[in-house]
């Protein structure tokens, strides 16, 4: 317990001084922000108006569909506001900085993930959470405390598929001492899960479920709220994403090995 609320602090403090950096351009941050409200809402609009055009998308309903896609946002969000350091690690590795983060009595592998926190999706974060909850108290048919205890489970466990994929960048970012085009990847095929990921043809759809399991990801949860899911399937999740993120800290310790320091 001593160790998370030291953690904790720590992460405080590393988020007050991004604060702090971000406040020195506000009129960027302003405008990113607005980009990205703009951005989410004209998505929210262009399904409203296919709801006018057609009932199902693969079997599911428009409102479904809009679980879904909400679903993901929720998942992406978290990982963009708490998972930001990862974007930032090849600049440090090729100038020295990350000596630093390795000599330092805290996690190295804390500090590439989580010393960055972005403060504009901190402020989505609100909007978007409440339209969430709003749309789907609204729409989802049977809202009891197994699905809702289900949903929210399956959501911890998409995070942990998310965090596992950006350690796996991390270990990249050392190796190569360049992350963006692996992460950049790694958003592309996370944006495929926006959608059921009923709506793409085999073997595509094996594919982004079970060996890029971005699928399992971000549709596992909304499948669950929505009672569409079955105890195969949930086991699966699980096991996919206990061995993805065992792996992950795997090729991080693999990494570390290899780095070589600015100073060498």
């Amino acid at each position: 317990m001593n160790t998370i609320l030291r953690y904790i602090k720590l992460w405080s403090l590393f988020a007050k001084y991004e604060l702090l950096f971000q406040l020195s351009t506000h009129l960027s941050m302003v405008f990113f922000f607005v980009g990205k409200i703009i951005r989410f809402f004209s998505f929210i609009i262009i399904l409203l108006l296919l709801k006018n055009n057609t009932n199902s998308l693969a079997g599911y309903t428009i409102n479904e569909v809009l679980i879904f896609f909400l679903t993901f946002n929720f998942i992406d969000l978290i990982s963009q506001m708490f998972l930001r350091g990862v974007y930032s690690l090849s600049g440090k590795v090729r100038s020295g900085e990350f000596d630093f983060f390795l000599c330092r009595p805290v996690s190295p592998l804390f500090r590439s993930l989580a010393g960055s926190p972005d403060f504009n999706d901190i402020l989505l974060f609100i909007p978007l959470t409440t339209f969430s909850v709003w749309y789907i108290v609204q729409n989802v048919p049977v809202l009891d405390i197994q699905h809702i205890f289900l949903y929210l489970f399956f959501l911890c466990n998409g995070l942990l598929i998310s965090i596992s994929f950006h350690i796996l960048v991390l270990c990249v970012g050392i190796i190569s001492t360049e992350v963006d085009n692996t992460i950049m990847f790694y958003r592309d095929l996370s944006q495929m899960a926006r959608f059921p990921t009923d709506i793409y043809k085999e073997p595509f759809r094996s594919f982004i479920t079970f060996v890029i399991p971005v699928g399992v990801m971000m549709t596992t949860p909304a499948k669950a709220l929505l009672g569409l899911g079955t105890p195969f399937m949930f086991i699966v999740s699980c096991v996919i994403s206990v061995v993805l993120f065992a792996l992950a800290l795997k090729a991080w310790d693999m990494s570390l090995k290899t780095y070589t320091s600015a100073s060498s």
